[in-house]
């Protein structure tokens, strides 16, 4: 409806933004961009790359700088003629297509990686595109789409307000005495504008079985003329995603992925176990006994699976208790410091490295398996909510302690009020449970739950796996968290969820 306008637009801008490219390519964003592009690409060498929507050339450049294939695609005329001029100029070799990024002239699983940049909010069809991007793109291969909400302000009062702030700050000569009027108008009926985003992408890409999905924000702050307070809001973002692999590659690409996560949980160790010292130390002891007991088996001995164990608190404290339970954990650095941590506290548990996607255990081995602060980072959670169920007796209890942690990396209200409270943490005591390290600022992690709304979302899954008794808290933090953690998490309590088999 709107593509011929669309193009004839950005044919009026490409020597501007040519202009603009080479400005790039010779300042700071030129070791900026080839690092994102780096850090998002799958590995290996001569990757068969498509930049959708190329403009001017700035990442097919940079691409072919780095030895890559790649073909640089867009519908403006214009903008390609002006790239193949900037390939020329910076000797790469780079092949051009003209067409639409929401039907690609390409067969399926062709390219290593797909990059682009201010081109998703100018689709029409945004879910079509990512289809057929996702289409192209091979089992294993990436894209890295860089982006930004560039239209919300039409349409949310917070963008407004931010944008209004910053208006007399715009740089009227960035169009090169092009008119935007055109493009502004045909903003206003796409549908981008309408959606806040990154959060609407991880939605869409993890709906269309997308995995590794992960954002990476950069935020605005303004003050809010109706409060008088000061708000954050995301701009610009760059979103990472992978294709699955399928056939005989879905295994390996399982396990790579497991490593990736069970190397990064071993990284934290450190920090994870001396928060766990404290709470061996503190009032929560006592509090998690009565949570955790007060849900399972009447037994007076209970076999328990610790799922995650991380450094060893609920197995510990069970196990003091006189119950035989396994610690499960596929981080080395958990259990290590979990081994350690047992053998301090007169406490008997023994301790395994796996995964709960496929437990290295005989079917009703348990009468209650218990997991915390694991769910929200699962592969597959029907794989290991089936694993569980097939682990636990007959009358056996599932416990899940979890909260929406992913929520403050995809949704934008939750982010900001993290933000905020983290502000007040620091301000109150000093420092966080990072060790001083400002947790909103690594709000880029990967989370397959986008949006989601926990723990009803839970519930489903379990009563399709056939579980029973099905219930849920959504805060249960009132005994068991101190005040900096119900600062610092409180727009994120802990629920808990209790299913029988």
């Amino acid at each position: 409806m709107y593509l011929e306008e669309i193009k004839a637009y950005w044919n009026q801008r490409a020597y501007g933004y040519s202009q603009s490219t080479h400005e790039e390519l010779k300042g700071d964003n030129f070791e900026y961009y080839t690092q994102i592009l780096t850090e998002g690409a799958p590995t290996g060498s001569e990757l068969k790359c498509l930049d959708l929507g190329c403009g001017p050339g700035l990442f097919s450049t940079l691409l072919a700088k780095m030895g890559h294939k790649v073909t640089a695609f867009d519908y403006s005329e214009d903008m390609l003629e002006h790239a193949k001029m900037n390939f020329t100029e910076c000797a790469v070799s780079v092949d051009t297509v003209r067409g639409d990024a929401q039907n690609l002239p390409f067969a399926d699983n062709t390219f290593d990686y797909i990059v682009s940049r201010n081109v998703m909010w100018v689709m029409e069809q945004p879910e079509r595109a990512y289809r057929e991007w996702l289409r192209v793109l091979r089992p294993g291969g990436r894209m890295m789409i860089v982006d930004a909400n560039h239209y919300l302000h039409y349409y949310d009062e917070e963008y407004r307000m931010a944008w209004e702030a910053k208006a007399h700050h715009h740089d009227a000569d960035r169009n090169y005495g092009v008119d935007p009027t055109p493009i502004n108008e045909v903003a206003r009926n796409l549908p981008l504008s309408h959606e806040r985003r990154p959060a609407w992408d991880l939605n869409m890409l993890l709906h269309l079985g997308a995995v590794g999905v992960a954002a990476k924000v950069s935020r605005q702050s303004y003050h809010n003329g109706k409060t008088g307070g000061h708000g954050s809001l995301i701009t610009y973002f760059i979103i990472n995603a992978e294709k699955e692999k399928t056939g005989d590659h879905e295994q390996l690409s399982d396990y790579e992925n497991q490593r990736q996560i069970n190397n990064s949980w071993s990284r934290g160790s450190d920090n994870y176990s001396s928060i766990i010292d404290d709470e061996l130390a503190s009032f929560r002891v006592e509090g998690w006994r009565k949570q955790i007991l007060g849900n399972a088996p009447k037994k007076p001995v209970l076999d328990i699976l610790d799922a995650g164990c991380g450094p060893g608190f609920f197995s510990i404290i069970l196990s003091q208790m006189g119950h035989r339970v396994t610690g499960l954990d596929g981080a080395d650095g958990m259990l290590n410091h979990a081994a350690k941590k047992a053998a301090a506290h007169d406490a008997a548990p023994l301790f395994l490295k796996g995964d709960c996607h496929n437990l290295p255990f005989a079917d009703q081995s348990f009468d209650l398996v218990v997991s915390r602060n694991v769910t929200h980072a699962l592969r597959d959670h029907g794989q290991v909510y089936a694993e569980w169920k097939r682990v636990l007796r007959p009358g056996g209890v599932l416990l899940i302690f979890d909260a929406n942690w992913h929520l403050t990396t995809t949704d934008p209200e939750y982010l900001a009020d993290f933000l905020k409270r983290e502000d007040e943490c620091f301000a109150r005591y000093g420092t966080n449970f990072n060790q001083g390290k400002r947790e909103g600022q690594a709000h880029c992690d990967t989370h397959r739950l986008g949006t989601t709304m926990r723990p009803a979302w839970d519930a489903d899954l379990l009563k399709k796996l056939g579980y029973l008794q099905i219930t849920s808290e959504e805060d249960i933090t009132g005994s068991l968290w101190d005040d900096k953690e119900k600062l610092l998490y409180g727009g994120t309590p802990m629920f808990m969820i209790r299913a029988e088999r």
